[in-house]
């Protein structure tokens, strides 16, 4: 967490190259290149890759190379942040773009991909996204100083590299690691064994789900944000899996075996149809409402960033280097302008000038509130956990909801709906990968009005090619065909349909909204509960266990402390106790980002691969254990690196006995 006094790794009063022409064009190269391995990957598995990790890395190697062969000078690591951030800007885009636009193709409302229109949504959403996280990345980067787990990560990725020294061999070693691992897990590339472990047992008339996805990004995720987020997700997880859906299947009836299923239907498959027609609305619905309040909550804050925008008192001129953000007149102006566009698309779909002005408005109103809450949630959990997708589904929701009472209906009233999904789901997603750079800009002493510039470029980049890439991928593979499922495209559609046909599951978002209300009174973090519940049980486990293990090192090295000063003065004690930690937990972090970034870089070549039609699979259903151990390895050596300093002066019998505090 950052404190008052913080000072950046390179301080304000210092200034080094950072929005160069070397930078801005190696940002672009990974913009697109993120945007098109994204796209594909997406519409495929119904996932993206996180690319702020990934293109931290890549863009080190690639200034490294340059250097070596005297093409380039040596980038600083401004420079590198400043590149890795215009990737990242293209990647969310794509992510906005493939999990709504290919809806269109679902419904049958479009027969191939409008470039001209996915182009408009992909450039103002992705702008739009920008633009609103110019006015609350003091809120949500400064004021609430959230952990941005792939932020911290990718400063921690990016400060190694710089300045070598032990540091990078953790790193490196995690990174390896993790590429290797991932490699030899995903179904898309070797299949040596599951990426994940899942069971059912029958109880009476219950049937009860467990599982976990044996991820190290994801233990490390966990152990960056600390046990405190970790539990309140796994809460989530415990609430929706292993009572909310065993009471639905029991009152409710266990689900049939749907049309088109792939498979064997077994009581997996059973739980993974009612999460994806019932838990999943109920996680919506509590994260609609979590979001409500969360913003009620950061009410003051807003307001008074928008004042200043406004006519208020600060000026670039007072405002020290690091905090220097563009223009905010200029950026409410744009905001609005960008209106008129999409007002056009609206109407030229709708042929409606009612329709068209109301989607205008509900667009710029849910682009900005789901923004805030998609920034929030990214800095709770990270970009690779986002739950975008729940985000989208919540805003076409509201927008079809909308549109069928002022009278749309049809095929124009769906597009519109769509079409207003899409645009806020563009700015959403970026502002999930953007805040994470900012977080690391904001560590690294990076100047945001330059990053913000950069991330203009990069979305810009993305917008103009991710329009062709879908035309290909279409005419190539068919968008909604087994070949290319495009599974987060088929659940927009199905709500969109659902609304307009009457058969949405309202009970769910209900029932998820009360429970919200119950959070609420209870005073627990809302929007991580919701998060563990829209989310797969799998994926909430292995964060728990990195967040126990953060906190067990923590344990270890608060005991291990006191029992050795106990007769210092208790400030004294206090000091020494939050050094120990400090050290321990900075040698976990380092190699916790390594493995996000060996599974997140691995992720995109794995992408390739695909896109490619390489396949390299061994075993078609390999074996959960040697994942289980494996996984366990990893847990076992985050612990020995977080605790190594600690074991090279004590044995494992005291470190033992400071676990328990004897």
């Amino acid at each position: 967490m950052v404190e008052k006094d913080f000072v950046p790794y390179i301080p304000p009063e210092v200034t080094v190259p950072e929005l160069t022409a070397k930078a801005v064009m190696l940002g672009i190269f990974l913009s697109i290149v993120m945007a098109a391995a994204n796209a594909y990957l997406g519409l495929y598995a119904g996932m993206t890759v996180s690319a702020t990790i990934p293109a931290a890395v890549i863009a080190l190697a690639v200034f490294r190379g340059l250097t070596k062969y005297g093409i380039v000078e040596n980038a600083t690591i401004l420079e590198t942040n400043l590149a890795k951030t215009m990737a990242s800007a293209g990647e969310s885009l794509a992510a906005g773009v493939i999990f709504t636009i290919p809806a269109l193709l679902v419904l049958g409302l479009w027969s191939e991909i409008d470039v001209t229109k996915t182009t408009i949504i992909a450039l103002v959403g992705g702008c739009l996204g920008v633009l609103f996280t110019i006015s609350l990345r003091r809120v949500l980067i400064v004021d609430l100083d959230l952990p941005y787990p792939e932020g911290v990560a990718a400063t921690e990725v990016l400060k190694t590299g710089e300045e070598g020294g032990p540091g990078v061999k953790y790193v490196m070693v995690g990174l390896a690691s993790a590429m290797a691992y991932k490699f030899a897990s995903s179904e898309f590339g070797l299949s040596i064994f599951r990426e994940k472990v899942q069971a059912t047992a029958r109880i009476w008339k219950g049937r009860f789900y467990g599982g976990a996805n044996l991820s190290p990004a994801l233990m490390s995720v966990g152990y960056i944000v600390g046990l405190r987020i970790a539990s309140y997700i796994f809460m989530g997880g415990i609430l929706g899996w292993f009572i909310l859906a065993p009471a639905i299947g029991m009152t409710q009836g266990w689900p049939d075996q749907p049309a088109g299923w792939i498979g064997p239907w077994d009581d997996i498959g059973v739980y993974t149809v009612l999460w994806s027609t019932k838990i999943r609305y109920i996680g919506v619905g509590a994260m609609v409402v979590g979001g409500i309040y969360s913003i009620f909550s950061m009410r003051q804050a807003i307001t008074k960033g928008i004042s200043q925008a406004f006519g208020g008192t600060d000026t670039e001129k007072e405002v020290i280097r690091t905090e220097l953000d563009m223009n905010m007149k200029l950026t409410w102006t744009l905001i609005f302008l960008f209106v008129i566009p999409i007002f056009a698309v609206y109407l030229w779909v709708s042929e409606d000038l009612l329709i068209a002005s109301v989607s205008s408005v509900v667009m710029l109103v849910a682009a900005f509130f789901f923004t805030a809450i998609a920034g929030y949630i990214a800095g709770l959990v990270g970009s690779s956990n986002n739950p975008i997708s729940g985000v989208t589904v919540a805003t076409a929701l509201f927008a079809a909801l909308l549109l069928v009472a002022l009278g749309a209906e049809g095929d124009a009233g769906m597009t519109s709906t769509v079409l207003v999904a899409a645009l806020v789901c563009c700015a959403a997603a970026i502002a999930g990968d953007v805040m994470q750079d900012l977080k690391t800009g904001q560590l690294l002493g990076a100047t945001p009005r330059n990053l913000q510039i950069a991330e203009f470029i990069g979305v810009i980049a993305a917008a103009l090619v991710i329009g062709w890439t879908l035309v290909a991928l279409h005419s190539a593979y068919e968008i909604g065909s087994p070949s290319l499922p495009a599974p987060q495209a088929g659940l927009i559609a199905g709500v969109t349909q659902g609304v307009f046909e009457g058969d949405m599951p309202y009970d769910m978002v209900a029932l998820g909204m009360i429970i919200a209300f119950g959070l609420i009174i209870l005073r627990i973090p809302i929007m991580s509960v919701a998060i563990g519940i829209y989310l797969p049980f799998t994926l909430s486990v292995p964060i728990f266990i990195g967040g126990l293990l953060r906190h067990t090192v923590g344990k270890v090295a608060e005991n291990h402390t006191i029992k050795r000063t106990y007769h210092l003065h208790p400030d004294e004690i206090k000091k020494k106790i939050d050094e120990e930690k400090e050290q321990t937990g900075h040698n976990g972090i380092l190699f916790s980002s390594g493995l996000i970034a060996g599974e997140a870089l691995m992720g995109v070549i794995v992408a390739a691969l695909v896109m490619a039609e390489i396949e390299m699979a061994i075993f078609t259903d390999p074996a959960a254990w040697p994942s289980m151990l494996m996984f366990a390895y990893f847990v076992i050596l985050l612990g020995y690196v977080s605790l190594r300093t600690l074991i090279e002066k004590s044995s494992v019998r005291e470190l033992w006995d400071d676990l328990w505090n004897k």
